[in-house]
C-alpha cells in the first residue's frame, strides 16, 4: 500500500473532483478484492495443512459476515465522509488527495494490522480470516462510490 500512496503522490497531474470521485472507489475496491484474493489463498492454504475444511469454510464465511458488517455500517460512513469532501471541491487536485487523511490513516492501519499478521508469525488460517474480512470490508464500502447520490451527479458532471 504505501507504494500506491507514493504513486500517487509523485504523479504531476491534477484530476478533477469527479475522476478523483472514481479513483477513490477503483482504489478501494482493488484494495479489497487483493486482500480478499490474500485472505482466501491463506485459508486455502491453511487446509491443505491440515485443518479441517469445514471449520475452514466456517471461518471464511465469519469473516465475509463480519467484513460485510463492518463495510455496510463503519467503512461506509468513511466512503460517505470522502464523497462530500470531494463533492466539495471546485477545483483540480493531485491524485494524492483523492483522500483525506483519516482515510489515508485507516488505510495505514488496515496495511500494518496485514503485514503485522504476517510478520508474527500468525497462523494462515487467521490472517487469512483477517484479511479476508478486511477485504470483504472495503469492497462492501467501495460500493458507495457507485451508490451515493453525489456520485451520481458527479457522473454525468
Amino acid at each position: 500500500m504505501p507504494f500506491i500512496a507514493i504513486v500517487l503522490l509523485a504523479l504531476p497531474v491534477r484530476l478533477s473532483p469527479r475522476r478523483l470521485a472514481w479513483l477513490a472507489f477503483g482504489l478501494w475496491l482493488l484494495g479489497g478484492v487483493v486482500l480478499c484474493s490474500l485472505g482466501t489463498s491463506r485459508l486455502l492454504q491453511a487446509g491443505r495443512a491440515g485443518m479441517q475444511l469445514a471449520l475452514v469454510a466456517l471461518g471464511a464465511g465469519i469473516a465475509v459476515a463480519i467484513g460485510i458488517a463492518k463495510g455496510r455500517f463503519l467503512l461506509s460512513r468513511a466512503a460517505a465522509r470522502n464523497i462530500e469532501r470531494l463533492d466539495g471541491l471546485t477545483e483540480n487536485l493531485r491524485p494524492i488527495r483523492v483522500y483525506g487523511a483519516r482515510s489515508w490513516v485507516v488505510i495505514g492501519l488496515m496495511a500494518a494490522i496485514s503485514l503485522a499478521l504476517n510478520l508474527g508469525g500468525v497462523a494462515p488460517f487467521w490472517r487469512g480470516a483477517v484479511n479476508l474480512a478486511i477485504g470483504a470490508a472495503l469492497v462492501t464500502s467501495s460500493l458507495n462510490y457507485l451508490t451515493h447520490p453525489r456520485v451520481k451527479s458527479l457522473r454525468s458532471a
